[in-house]
């Protein structure tokens, strides 16, 4: 099948997916950032400190956590577009009970389900769009897919600014409840892999989806297919396991600093004395800067490689953390925070397109959540992390910056020393 997906010219058909993926992710990214801007008006109905803030926060990364490894598990076992669709239910209902919430336990329970679909449907997502393109384009379109998260969590500021301040935080999250308008365009629109497809020997299926591409599936390739298998014990087998190391310490590392600081960015820019609304402003601004990091990652991707850009744009925004530490005027936050969004996020494009390149079909779901599921760990500490530091410390942000700059470099070091460049080669021969 991949000599099929390899030589087809990128058409419609593929755009389609993209944009059809990509709202499903832009939504999930909404649902995830809706809460950040209602971080001080919580603290003040409920009072709670902020460390019991940020366990609160930490709840959708528990949910992310499991919903890495169990919807990767489950695309594998029962298809993609299945498995995305589940997802996508799951991320945004939950979400929009949240303005039903009676207390903090029930945004906590509310939060946890919904990032269990959260991470499931990006390990989906990404797995499916770059079962379809081929390997010369294949880092952009992932790339660009992911870039769709600074759209949907600029849409979570948005939502916040003008409602939070007059209609109050639970108006906010009736917004969870916008994702549902994708699910018919995904249910019509995305098929289900060609590769999962052959995998499965579902043939019929596979001549119905090659004809949207204008290509026969020819009876001689129906007899050559050989399946195997899929078991999770192969992710640390010999061929894989460096690989899979390799993306857990970097994946746990990039969302640590990613969900601690922008989780609490708005009460963080609060803590400086910036008024609620204009600390809203400036996040907006800040969400900004991800766009073109994200686009200038996916420009460079099939240019210089995985590697390259992993381990520089981590470094670079491991001294944009430690700049920010250091920062002391309102000016200064703002600039040092802007260069942190550009090359986090543009990393974040990246490690979308890498991870699911390095496992074979049918271990791809599972390898690819598994390495998301581990990240959440990090994702749990960073909001908890920062909450606690913010009641220790008094509010000062140096030490919470400082760990962001540190592991930030680790991220980069590990993918320097230990990552597979993959660009320009097609999966099957990556998996080899």
């Amino acid at each position: 099948m991949s000599e099929y997906l390899e030589k087809v010219s990128i058409s419609t058909f593929h755009y389609t997916l993209l944009i059809s993926l990509a709202l499903g992710w832009a939504f999930d990214a909404m649902c995830a950032g809706l809460i950040s801007t209602v971080t001080a008006p919580l603290e003040k109905e409920w009072n709670l400190s902020p460390t019991m803030m940020g366990l609160l926060l930490s709840c959708w990364l528990v949910g992310m956590l499991l919903g890495g490894i169990s919807i990767g598990r489950l695309a594998d076992l029962i298809g993609r577009k299945k498995a995305s669709i589940t997802a996508l239910l799951l991320f945004s209902v939950p979400t929009g009970l949240v303005a039903t919430s009676r207390g903090p336990f029930d945004v906590a329970i509310l939060r946890l389900l919904a990032g269990i679909g959260s991470s499931g449907y990006m390990v989906v997502a990404s797995t499916l769009l770059s079962e379809y393109i081929p390997a010369r384009r294949r880092g952009s379109f992932v790339a660009f897919l992911e870039s769709s998260w600074a759209f949907g969590w600029l849409l979570a500021m948005y939502f916040g600014r003008i409602l939070a301040p007059e209609k109050g935080w639970r108006a906010v999250f009736f917004a969870g409840f916008l994702p549902l308008i994708v699910l018919p365009l995904i249910m019509l629109k995305v098929p289900e892999s060609l590769r999962y497809l052959e995998e499965k020997g579902r043939f019929t299926e596979m001549k119905r989806v090659l004809s949207l591409l204008n290509l026969k599936l020819e009876t001689r390739t129906q007899r050559a297919i050989r399946k195997e298998k899929s078991k999770i014990s192969e992710l640390f087998s010999s061929k894989y396991r460096k690989r899979t190391f390799m993306l857990w310490i970097h994946w746990f590392c990039i969302v640590l600093a990613y969900w601690g600081i922008f989780l609490w960015l708005p009460r963080i820019l609060y803590g400086y004395g910036i008024s609620f609304v204009r600390s809203l402003d400036y996040a907006i601004i800040i969400t900004l800067a991800q766009i073109p990091g994200y686009w200038s990652g996916a420009l460079l991707i099939d240019k210089i490689g995985r590697k390259s850009i992993l381990a520089s744009y981590m470094t670079l925004a491991g001294i944009g953390s430690y700049l920010f530490a250091i920062s002391r005027s309102e000016i200064e936050v703002l600039i040092w925070a802007i260069i942190v969004s550009f090359f986090n996020l543009g990393a974040w494009g990246a490690t979308y397109a890498y991870t699911p390149e390095l496992y074979p079909t049918r271990i791809r779901g599972t390898g690819a959540g598994s390495a998301n599921s581990v990240g959440r760990v990090g994702g749990i500490v960073g909001p908890y992390l920062v909450g606690a530091l913010l009641e220790l410390t008094r509010g000062n942000t140096y030490l919470i910056f400082l760990v962001f700059s540190i592991v930030h470099i680790i991220s980069a070091v590990t993918v320097a020393l230990l990552g597979e460049e993959t660009k320009g080669r097609i999966l099957e021969e990556i998996s080899e």
